[in-house]
């Protein structure tokens, strides 16, 4: 009787644990494959998607390219390389009356320049002028050497004049920007 009930001890355990693997393992592979079969469908319902807008936008583009007309086209390009000329006349443009500006605007009130020449190729400006005394002088050399636009200052040849003012020369080398319509 012991063989008996061992025997059907060990046939109710296998039976119980086989089939309990079995049942577990099932459902969880019907599961994933379900997951699976449902994203595939998921990721072909959005391909389709994508698809139909991509022509739709491919359909709208062409439309709007037909509906440009070649001469409209024509201007456009023509228009374009005029103001390209243009924007290169300008930018290559010497501007002096730049200079002009520049000095008058840094002047001093008590300073006046008597002659004026400008040599574009080295940006050097040479003047004489005369101040009414030492201290004018020192001001006016002082704004020119502050000036931004002004890259190097020289002044010489101090002499008295019969009026009783201080003679002077005076050179200024300006940048390059000073001379193009864009600062």
């Amino acid at each position: 009787m012991s063989d008996f009930l061992s025997s059907q001890r060990s046939s109710v355990l296998t039976r119980f644990g086989a089939g309990r693997g079995v049942s577990l393992f099932f459902p969880v592979a019907v599961v994933a494959c379900a997951a699976v079969v449902a994203a595939i469908g998921g990721l072909l319902a959005l391909n389709r998607v994508r698809e139909a807008e991509r022509e739709e936008f491919v359909a709208q583009n062409t439309i709007k390219e037909e509906s440009v007309r070649p001469e409209l086209l024509a201007q456009i390009s023509l228009l374009d390389r005029r103001l390209k000329g243009v924007r290169g006349l300008l930018d290559e443009h010497t501007l002096t009356s730049n200079i002009f500006r520049m000095i008058e605007a840094d002047t001093h009130p008590q300073v006046r320049f008597l002659n004026f020449i400008f040599s574009a190729d080295g940006l050097k400006i040479d003047m004489t002028g005369e101040a009414a005394n030492y201290r004018a002088l020192s001001q006016q050399i002082g704004i020119f050497e502050r000036d931004p636009q002004i890259e190097k200052t020289e002044f010489g040849g101090l002499s008295a004049t019969s009026e009783g003012l201080v003679g002077f020369k005076l050179s200024l080398t300006v940048k390059q920007a000073l001379l193009h319509l864009r600062q």
